[in-house]
């Protein structure tokens, strides 16, 4: 039995949160469209997979976890769309206290010409009515 569009796109973003949270960027990276647009609440727009993956080897110094809550999911015609809420915790390096922020993410998967669903568009942003 074939997964529906949703179960695709979510699959697509389990990935995600595996290479994350193994702090693999190689298999980040995989998941990723070439076009990607990554706008992070806290820096620069990033767009392609290069200046993706330069942001995300910084942010693996903290060997970060993500923990996500689905709040919503489509997927129409080769577009998969999931918004939640997250949280990343991990340890700073420097001095090993606790490193913990959350907030809200919504993320647009692609489906490629091979059939793969690609991570598109990503943003996030930290507001304050997140609860995990």
């Amino acid at each position: 039995m074939s997964k529906s569009p949703i179960e695709e796109v979510r699959n697509a973003l389990n990935q995600w949160f595996d290479a994350f949270n193994n702090n693999d960027i190689e298999a980040l990276m995989a998941v990723y469209d070439p076009e990607i647009v990554y706008a992070n609440s806290a820096k620069p727009i990033e767009i392609g997979i290069p200046t993706v993956k330069a942001g995300f080897i910084n942010s693996f110094a903290i060997q970060p976890k993500v923990f996500f809550k689905e709040e919503q999911a489509i997927a129409v015609d080769g577009l998969g769309y999931l918004a939640g809420q997250f949280r990343v915790t991990g340890t700073n390096p420097e001095d090993g206290s606790k490193v913990e922020e959350s907030g809200r993410v919504v993320v647009i998967f692609r489906k490629n010409d091979a059939g793969e669903w690609k991570l598109v568009f990503d943003m996030d942003n930290r507001p304050p009515d997140v609860t995990i």
